[in-house]
């Protein structure tokens, strides 16, 4: 097919997928998933949501058809809603929920099957973008047909919208407002004077050193992104962890930005850092960089926001340490984290 053809418009069913995972059943497939707690691994899971956001999008586009690169731009974000239990199977429904110029968000909706019923527990947003001979390239319009797929039409432009403001926002362009300057400011002098009892920031930082295999590639030969994805939860988990000493239970992860793709054979660095939280949640951002061996040059790859809660024994969420910034880059990173914990929370109630 040529690239220069006009083309059709798509309808969402054109590219819908679904996909089950047989947990209550396939023992061996339960084995590959679960965790030290008996719960399944969402980092695992990750990977598998990677792959079937790219899958969609080859098909909205007839990618392979026209000889279309799709590469994952971002994981918008990834919001767990209720229980992923190891005994009880997963269904995964895919489809393409809004459609830019040359980028496609795709929607996966995860249930779980209670008795005969399926039961929301997750969803997911991914950013997918079309390209060809290195260049961004026009993709399929989509024609939403049913009440439904212009609702999440329209919540796709919403969040379209949304990124841009806080890409514009962010602290390393912009100096903090005086209402941010005054948090900080307050926050010092509480620290000082010993009013505030918490963990210092730096002491929370954790990191990752990995040398990219080529097993762990996509189709075009590079490493793909639902391993990087999932290398950065499990940082981010074992982080929580850490720091609360308690069981931590993954509430969302927030705008994973793919700035760069790595190649087979690059050393990646994954460095997570808890930098807000309020009385029974955290945020970790974790930053991945490509180290390259003979200059010592990095370059940063991925960065991407986790929100958890820590449980006890009896699974109730509990009240996590006090995170306290005692530098300015810090300080900058506990506003940001402050203003995506906001936001992340007006999602998630906002559905």
């Amino acid at each position: 097919m040529s690239l220069k053809k006009s083309l059709s418009s798509r309808k969402t069913a054109d590219s819908a997928i679904k996909m089950i995972m047989p947990f209550s059943k396939d023992l061996e497939l339960r084995e590959r998933y679960i965790n030290f707690f008996g719960a399944l691994r969402l980092g695992k899971l990750l990977e598998d949501l990677d792959l079937i956001a790219g899958q969609v999008a080859y098909k909205h586009t007839e990618g392979w058809e026209r000889g279309l690169t799709i590469v994952t731009a971002a994981c918008d974000r990834i919001d767990l809603l209720g229980d992923l239990r190891s005994d009880r199977d997963l269904q995964f429904l895919a489809s393409i929920n809004w459609v830019g110029k040359s980028s496609l968000e795709v929607g996966i909706r995860i249930s779980s099957k209670e008795a005969r019923n399926w039961k929301r527990v997750a969803r997911a947003y991914f950013i997918m973008v079309a390209r060809h001979e290195g260049k961004a390239e026009t993709v399929n319009s989509l024609e939403p047909v049913t009440k439904e797929e212009k609702r999440r039409f329209q919540q796709g432009e919403l969040r379209q919208q949304q990124r841009r403001v806080i890409a514009q926002t962010s602290y390393l362009l912009n100096t903090p407002t005086a209402e941010e300057s005054k948090v900080l400011h307050d926050l010092f002098l509480r620290i000082k004077n010993g009013k505030l009892k918490g963990e210092a920031m730096r002491s929370s930082t954790r990191q990752l050193t990995l040398l990219m295999h080529p097993q762990s590639r996509n189709v075009h030969n590079n490493i793909f992104g639902g391993y990087l994805m999932r290398e950065a939860f499990e940082l981010a988990w074992n982080i929580t962890y850490l720091f609360c000493r308690k069981r931590p239970q993954f509430i969302s992860m927030d705008h994973m930005y793919f700035y760069k793709p790595v190649e087979i054979g690059s050393i990646v660095s994954f460095t997570g850092t808890v930098i807000y939280t309020v009385e029974k949640a955290l945020m970790v951002e974790v930053v991945s960089e490509v180290i390259h061996p003979k200059t010592g040059e990095t370059q940063v790859t991925n960065v991407c926001y986790f929100t958890f809660t820590a449980l006890n024994d009896s699974g109730i969420p509990q009240k996590v340490p006090l995170i306290l910034p005692h530098t300015y880059e810090e300080g900058l990173k506990y506003l940001d984290g402050a203003k995506r914990f906001k936001l992340g929370e007006q999602k998630r109630n906002n559905g």
